[in-house]
């Protein structure tokens, strides 16, 4: 009962103390990054998994991508349109209507925040 009772009380810890949303375009789009669990299968700076293309530097990467295509419109379309662009050596998984779950100012600070990593 009383390590139901602590569990109970961390959680209740861990809401109350739900970081605000950033009013940075980056900070807010690393937020919504980590609050969509990206890092379950993307990878960034070592930190999370390699079952999807890694992102330390797709600010970078991604122009190199699909020629005559900007960095910043192909993050987007990775997002909103996975299968338009899928990286080759990675199954195409990513799940095809993401962007729903995302307001588009989410949308815009995650895409702020991908471009930024470079």
């Amino acid at each position: 009962m009383r390590l139901l009772l602590c569990a109970c009380t961390a959680l209740s810890i861990a809401v109350a103390c739900a970081e605000p949303p950033a009013t940075d375009p980056v900070a807010r789009g690393r937020q919504v990054y980590r609050s969509l669990d990206c890092g379950r299968c993307h990878q960034i700076a070592g930190e999370g998994a390699r079952f999807a293309p890694e992102l330390t530097h797709i600010g970078t990467v991604a122009a190199t991508r699909v020629p005559g295509v900007a960095a910043e419109a192909y993050i987007r379309e990775s997002i909103v349109s996975p299968s338009a662009y899928v990286v080759p050596g990675y199954p195409d998984v990513m799940p095809h209507g993401f962007q729903l779950g995302l307001s588009p100012a989410d949308l815009d600070a995650l895409v702020t925040y991908l471009t930024s990593l470079r």
